[in-house]
Formats: structure tokens, sequence, C-alpha cells
């Protein structure tokens, strides 16, 4: 319950501060307007994607190991695969890489752990709402998207309105959020996003239509390298509902 209070929270705090960019955007051009306004329209089909709704429960099938190899090779047979259902399931395979091991502090304490090959799919997920998908466009890029001074101040204000547990845990959030460097990734479905991590390796967040999912990639320590193979295994996804 207190997880679901918190996401409404967030969720009200980023309304608000879409809401006060829409009404101070009467100050800017008007052709800037226009501009992000072709963006928004352009990215927005109209396809809903909602076929992607049947593979919830069979991850194995929504990017399968087939699909995967024919992207990047690997031997799937000495590799670890993480396989389970829901909004939160994933289809993952890891295997050794000849990368060296790197360093990481828990609690005060280091440890070296493998730099491992990672790929698969992720975190499948739907937006209740598919009247209107240039809504969900916005407010999915919300969540990546470079903030401004003046929007995180906004968002600042709004968890000051929270309870204090709410508040605590929404501004560390936003901390780290404000600290985020998501790169967005043109042509591909509604709206896309890509990051990447030195030790994790390569994260590609995916919006089409009202379906969201995300694709990890770590085969190399180019995060180019990475962001391409992850765009050709999210167009194998979206592939299933042409």
């Amino acid at each position: 319950m207190k997880k679901t209070v918190f996401l409404l929270g967030m969720v009200f705090a980023l309304f608000s501060c879409n809401s006060g960019k829409k009404e101070s955007s009467e100050a800017n051009s008007e052709s800037n307007s226009d501009v992000k306004s072709e963006k928004v329209s352009s990215k927005s089909s109209g396809k809903t994607y909602d076929c992607l709704k049947k593979f919830e429960e069979n991850y194995d099938l929504l990017l399968t190991k087939e699909e995967m190899t024919s992207v990047y090779p690997f031997n799937t047979d000495a590799a670890k695969v993480e396989l389970r259902s829901g909004s939160y399931g994933q289809h993952i395979f890891q295997w050794p890489s000849d990368r060296p091991t790197f360093t990481m502090e828990v609690s005060g304490m280091k440890m070296n752990l493998p730099d491992q090959n990672t790929m698969g799919i992720k975190n499948l997920s739907f937006y209740d709402d598919v009247s209107d998908l240039k809504s969900n466009i916005e407010i999915f890029d919300m969540g990546y998207k470079q903030l401004s001074d003046k929007e995180l101040a906004q968002i600042d204000k709004n968890l000051d309105k929270a309870e204090d547990e709410v508040k605590k845990t929404g501004k560390d959030l936003m901390e780290v959020r404000a600290k985020s460097a998501w790169q967005a990734v043109d042509g591909l479905g509604s709206s896309s996003w890509y990051k990447w991590n030195n030790q994790w390796g390569g994260e590609l967040v995916v919006l089409a239509g009202i379906a969201k999912f995300t694709i990890l990639t770590k085969i190399s320590s180019d995060p180019e390298e990475n962001r391409e193979i992850a765009k050709k295994l999210a167009e194998k996804v979206l592939a299933k509902c042409k």
C-alpha cells in the first residue's frame, strides 16, 4: 500500500510539473511549440501494440532464444537463463565474458564480481488508457528526459506537500533522477530511451502504443555497439504486432 501511495504521489508530481510546463509554454516562441507538437504527433501512430499482452505470461516467446542469437550469436548451453512472468517478469541470458572482474562496494564491503555478458528483456507492462496515446508518450518521456531546473523545482514543491515517508523516498529518487543520463532513440516504437552503465551495461526502455518493456544488453564495453544490438532486439518484439 505504501508503495502504491508513493507511486501515486510521484505521478501527481510529474503531472503537475507537466501541467505547469504547458501553462508556461505561452511564453515560448510559436515556432518552438509547433516543432514539439509535430514531434509528439509523429511518434503517435495510433497503433496500440496491445497484441503484446498475450506474452505477459510467456517472456520466452516475447523475445525468444532464437531471436536473440539471430541478432548476436552466443552459446546458449553455456549461459544462465532467468525466466519469470508478469509485469516484473524477464527472459535474460548471462554468460562468461573475457572482460576483467569489477569491484563493487556493498555496506562497506568490497567484492570482485565477474563482468558477464547479458542479453534479454524485462518489465513488460501497459498503460490503461488507449484513447490518448499522445498523453501516454508525454508521461513516459517525463520519466527519462533531462528535466529543467524549473521542472525539478516544481516536483520538489509537490513532494514537500506529501507525507514524510513519501517525501523522503521521493526526494531520494529525484536526486538520482536528476543525475540520470538517458538518450532519446529515434525511430523505435512511440518513444525510446537508452542509457549505459560501465558495470551493468545498456538499458533500452521502449514505449509502443500502450506497451512498455526494457531490453538489457552487455556484449562488450562499447555503449554504441550494445545500443544497436538492443534496438534490433526491440524491433523483434515490435514485429510481433505487425
